[in-house]
């Protein structure tokens, strides 16, 4: 993760064993879920990388990510903001 002209961008790769990753979405600080797509435009493997641009700097509460794939299987994780 790194804040870069006012935007935090935070690099993740999603990777699943059997089956193609199918969405990957976000959430800050309890509000609703947005779409992240990959860097290659669309999501159709097992392994997908992504770059998530968020303006201003993660809250206290930082973000969850979760992804799900073709069989709806669902993995989540939190991002934390970065310490001061």
């Amino acid at each position: 993760m790194r804040v870069d002209r006012g935007k935090t961008v935070i690099s993740f790769n999603v990777l699943d064993d059997h089956s193609p990753i199918q969405r990957v979405e976000f959430s800050q600080d309890g509000q609703r879920w947005r779409g992240v797509f990959p860097v290659d435009g669309i999501a159709d493997s097992r392994d997908e990388h992504y770059e998530l641009v968020v303006d201003g700097e993660l809250g206290d509460r930082g973000l969850t990510l979760r992804a799900s794939d073709s069989m709806n299987n669902l993995a989540t994780t939190h991002v934390d903001a970065p310490r001061r």
